[in-house]
This record gives C-alpha cells, sequence and structure tokens, in this order.
C-alpha cells in the first residue's frame, strides 16, 4: 500500500474530515473504511437532504465533501453548491460510476472541479482528496 500524507492545510493534531454523500451503503462503508486506514476521519449521509441537515448540524470542521454525483434527490452539483455555502472552505471532490466525465460537466459541474470515477482505490482517493484540500476545490479534474 503506498503512502499517502495527511494534507498539508490540516492541523497536525487532528485528521482531516470527509464529508461522503453517497446513496449506496456499502460504497459508503467500504470507503470509510478506506479513508480512515488512511488518516482521515469520514461522515456521511445517503442523500442531498440527509447531507443538508448532516452540514447543518455538524459542529466540527469538514476539510471535504465527497459527494457522488447521482443521487435519488438530487444532482450532485447542484447539492453540493448548496453545501458549499453553509462551508465555503471545504473542498470537493465529485464520484461518480460515469464513464465518460463530459457528461457529468454538462451537468453543472465546471471543468476546473476534481472527479474520481468508481471503482477506485484507497490510495486514489486519498491522493485526490489530499490534492484537494491542499489546494482548495479549485484544481484540474483528477480521474
Amino acid at each position: 500500500m503506498e503512502s499517502v500524507s495527511v494534507p498539508d492545510s490540516v492541523n497536525a493534531d487532528r485528521r482531516p474530515v470527509v464529508f461522503f454523500v453517497d446513496d449506496d451503503d456499502a460504497i459508503r462503508h467500504v470507503t470509510n473504511r478506506l479513508l480512515r486506514k488512511r488518516g482521515f476521519d469520514v461522515i456521511g449521509a445517503a442523500s442531498a437532504a440527509e447531507a443538508t441537515e448532516v452540514i447543518e448540524s455538524h459542529e466540527g470542521p469538514i476539510d471535504a465533501l465527497l459527494m457522488d454525483i447521482n443521487l435519488p434527490d438530487g444532482w450532485g452539483a447542484h447539492v453540493a453548491q448548496g453545501l458549499s455555502a453553509t462551508r465555503p472552505d471545504m473542498a470537493i471532490v465529485y464520484t461518480t460510476g460515469f464513464a465518460e466525465i463530459d457528461p457529468i460537466l454538462s451537468g453543472g459541474l465546471s471543468a476546473a472541479e476534481f472527479v474520481v470515477r468508481k471503482p477506485f482505490t484507497g490510495d486514489q482517493l486519498a491522493e485526490i482528496l489530499t490534492s484537494a484540500i491542499d489546494g482548495g476545490s479549485r484544481g484540474r479534474p483528477k480521474t
């Protein structure tokens, strides 16, 4: 397993916090385990509505939003925009099972977002999240 360092922008005495929104329970569970093994803390939600509740009630820091593009109750890009209004310093990384990124971009994402395709490895995801947290949500697409 490749070593992925904790993002530079996170205080050395705490783990970076990732808010993972995905409607698939199994994906949330596995991703939570993958990220925790790589030094991240993870909070989660299964829908756009639940994500709004969680982000408004969570009192601690959230360093990155890991947002599934296709939720049953909302398009991930639109949901992320609303969530980032509450947490403007939170980096945003999108996940998708779509083979092509172009349809995703035309669905409301700017070309300057981080995107990771499913299935992903824990190391790939940790590397992308670290880059997003270190550089904010502005960067070139990652696949």
